[in-house]
């Protein structure tokens, strides 16, 4: 997954490989609002808030991204809870 911020708003693009690194699929999805949102109160993770939420739509489906810290592993989240919070259905 890839983040980007243009004119436009903010897109991620996810792009699915195969085991030898070959390109299976590619899709590009809108982002929302301007920088990825956090839940108050959040713990002492320093100047950046975590974990951290992208609401992403691609295709008509949304789905929440969700960054626990600064890695390059995101995990989708279903938490009832964080979806209330963010305004997510």
């Amino acid at each position: 997954m890839d983040y980007y911020g243009g004119p436009v708003g903010r897109t991620a693009t996810f792009i699915l490989r195969d085991g030898r690194g070959r390109t299976v699929a590619s899709v590009v999805g809108q982002l929302k609002g301007s920088e990825p949102l956090t839940l108050k109160p959040h713990g002492e993770t320093g100047p950046i808030p975590y974990p951290s939420y992208e609401i992403i739509s691609v295709n008509g489906l949304t789905e929440i991204i969700e960054h626990r810290r600064m890695e390059p592993i995101f995990y989708l989240t279903d938490d009832p809870h964080v979806k209330q919070q963010l305004g997510v259905r």
